[in-house]
């Protein structure tokens, strides 16, 4: 058996890479009893302080009282002698769990998956700190989606041959493009956090630089931008792909802060896989993830935004050519079923 610890941050969107090997290697996901997007695999739900209310300054109480929000409580009985544990991120409360576990032989091997871009990022209490040095000593491998998060993990002296780079990817089933008739106002896309740190800000300057377009900003979060053009919409995951594929363009203009920089972009994939033309910017793995099929930007720079979804919208041609090269990269690079038949050399 195969156990994939992922607490509240279990999701489709990564789960889907496991869907094709979850039977034949027995993999189970192990989730809190309300995670991030529902899951397709089998699992098994155990409590976590993450279901408790969302009192205010919650996360940062248990941050400071026992490390965090994901813990996994009851996690030692569900998980048998010489399973196999694959976690998430060196510093998250159900890694050090699988850490304990590996320690005392409990389980016969770790393996855990890092996006994180930022070398010695979240080591702001001494336990966090030690949790990642414990997790670095005891994970037999690491698996990360990106050149990018492996070069975090060797900054922090991780052992380069423990680590291997394998991208996510869709079902291209599902995330594929469709024939439509042309939108009489351009659809600018953009599926992303509604924080300020996703380009909430540059999203509101820039529709009302072009109010000749509309503006679709799909999740939830705490900064909904305004605009006359802008509408806001939260879609469950099971119906993403159906966005995408009424838009004309994706918008994705993150933005790196002192603690945090875009670390995938899942989004990103999937609109490649749509077919849609990307406008983003340099930010963390961005460009390691789309290479050279969109238009990278300086951070913040909406005076090129504008320009730049301007020039596309009205140029049919380079319009169709880099819709065409964004369909061609999800196709040879981000195909889930591709990608879960890599991740089975994991285990």
């Amino acid at each position: 058996m195969i156990y994939l610890l992922r607490a509240s941050h279990a999701n489709e969107f990564e789960l889907q890479n496991y869907a094709s090997i979850a039977d034949k290697l027995h993999i189970q996901v192990i989730a809190s009893q309300a995670p991030l997007t529902s899951v397709t695999i089998p699992s098994t739900k155990l409590w976590s302080p993450t279901d408790l209310p969302d009192l205010l300054l919650r996360r940062q109480l248990l941050n400071r009282l026992i490390g965090g929000e994901q813990w996994l409580l009851g996690l030692e009985k569900v998980i048998r002698s010489a399973a196999i544990v694959h976690s998430a991120e060196t510093y998250t409360p159900y890694t050090h769990q699988a850490v304990e576990l590996r320690k005392s032989g409990e389980i016969s091997k770790l393996i855990c998956t890092c996006w994180e871009t930022i070398p010695h990022a979240n080591e702001k209490f001494a336990r966090l700190r030690k949790w990642k040095q414990e997790a670095h000593k005891y994970a037999d491998l690491f698996h990360t989606p990106t050149e990018r998060a492996k070069q975090a993990l060797i900054s922090e002296n991780v052992d380069p041959s423990k680590i291997v780079v394998i991208p996510y990817g869709v079902d291209l089933t599902r995330f594929k493009p469709v024939k439509r008739p042309l939108n009489s106002r351009p659809l600018i896309l953009t599926v992303a956090r509604l924080e300020k740190e996703k380009g909430m800000e540059d999203i509101e300057v820039v529709a009302g630089s072009l109010p000749q377009y509309d503006f679709l900003v799909i999740g939830r979060g705490s900064y909904s931008p305004i605009g006359e053009n802008i509408r806001t919409s939260s879609v469950p995951y099971s119906e993403i792909h159906k966005v995408y594929q009424k838009a004309d363009l994706f918008f994705f203009p993150s933005r790196t802060t002192m603690t945090w920089e875009e670390q995938y972009g899942m989004a990103l994939v999937e609109a490649m896989a749509c077919g849609l033309p990307i406008v983003t910017t340099r930010s963390g793995a961005i460009p390691e993830v789309i290479g050279d099929v969109g238009i990278i930007l300086k951070e913040q720079d909406v005076k090129e935004m504008s320009r730049n979804i301007f020039d596309l919208i009205t140029n049919h041609d380079r319009l169709l050519n880099m819709s065409e090269l964004s369909l061609a990269r999800a196709r040879k690079l981000y195909d889930s079923k591709n990608v879960a038949e890599s991740l089975s050399s994991l285990y």
